[in-house]
């Protein structure tokens, strides 16, 4: 019976590999122009390290960024000043990331998820609401 319990596990990854593979790292040319991006949104030069950029795998034209400036539990202290709560948006748009929106809950006042603009499955692979 245990094969047939593996052979149901791994035909189910196949059939779903957004669940097995979600979000991913950006390249290290997304990175930068990830954090360029986030710069020019808060009008402020934010050192890459107090980042966390993902890329969507569901389309991987669409990217989130927020604040990551914590070590071992502690503020990093040149993060501090850009310490926030909540993601922002970007799709690539002609090779360059363009800002779509941000906040800290995407769940609407109808109890439904989304963000104008933002696909579905993106909102899913980030999941931006619960």
């Amino acid at each position: 019976m245990r094969p047939m319990k593996m052979l149901l596990v791994l035909v189910a990854l196949a059939v779903c590999p957004a669940v097995a593979l979600a979000h991913t790292a950006p390249t290290p040319s997304q990175r930068t122009a990830l954090t360029q991006a986030f710069d020019r949104y808060v009008h402020a030069a934010v050192p890459a390290h107090c980042l966390r950029d993902e890329v969507s795998t569901a389309n991987r034209a669409w990217a989130e960024a927020e604040f990551f400036g914590v070590a071992r539990g502690k503020l990093i202290p040149s993060c501090a000043k850009f310490a926030s709560n909540g993601e922002v948006i970007f799709h690539d748009r002609n090779g360059k990331w363009r800002f779509v929106t941000a906040g800290s809950s995407f769940e609407n006042s109808n109890g439904t998820c989304g963000a104008r603009g933002v696909p579905k499955a993106v909102m899913a692979d980030f999941k931006l609401c619960g």
